[in-house]
């Protein structure tokens, strides 16, 4: 197994490359989360990340993730039971915005990976997403990581058995 580091007392090295799973761009960009402190954590490890001068990765996916998770997010505030219905709604129109917004200070700090998708092993994914117990996204990160030669940044449990470097402040991840 890769290496795992806690994000607290990590140096980020400036000639790494890092990428940011889905759930630290939502902790540290997405809807407020009142006493989550993970979102504290991770965003004060953004802050060091981006002073370190490393290299920042992100992919279509991620951002994908990013945007559909905050409309659901806030389509279960609606109380409302349709979500295309939800998604033409006014309400939706001002969500769309400060999804926006956050995408765009993310790109901010973070430089398209540049994966085709030709170069990712899929039918490799494919066999293991087959087997019933992986996320078939978490397979695609995980590649885009290998490829790239990336640490990954992340606070998703399904990560701890990753053969990549991993920083995160999720003590199961953490804990042989």
């Amino acid at each position: 197994m890769a290496s795992r580091y806690d994000v607290t007392s990590y140096s980020f090295d400036p000639n790494a490359s890092y990428f940011l799973d889905t759930n630290i761009w939502f902790l540290v960009y997405g809807p407020p989360a009142p006493g989550d402190r993970r979102a504290i954590i991770y965003s004060d490890a953004v802050k060091r990340l981006r002073s370190s001068g490393a290299s920042v990765l992100i992919d279509a996916l991620v951002m994908s993730e990013f945007a559909n998770a905050w409309a659901r997010f806030e389509f279960k505030r609606s109380g409302t039971n349709d979500f295309k219905s939800y998604r033409k709604s006014g309400a939706f129109k001002l969500v769309a915005q400060d999804v926006a917004i956050s995408l765009r200070s993310v790109l901010t700090l973070a430089k398209p990976a540049n994966t085709a998708f030709a170069n990712i092993n899929v039918p490799g994914i494919v066999a293991t997403f087959e087997k019933g117990s992986d996320d078939f996204n978490d397979l695609l990160i995980v590649e885009t990581c290998r490829i790239k030669a990336c640490v990954l940044v992340t606070d998703d449990g399904d990560m701890k058995n990753r053969d990549v470097p991993i920083v995160t402040a999720n003590q199961a991840i953490l804990t042989p």
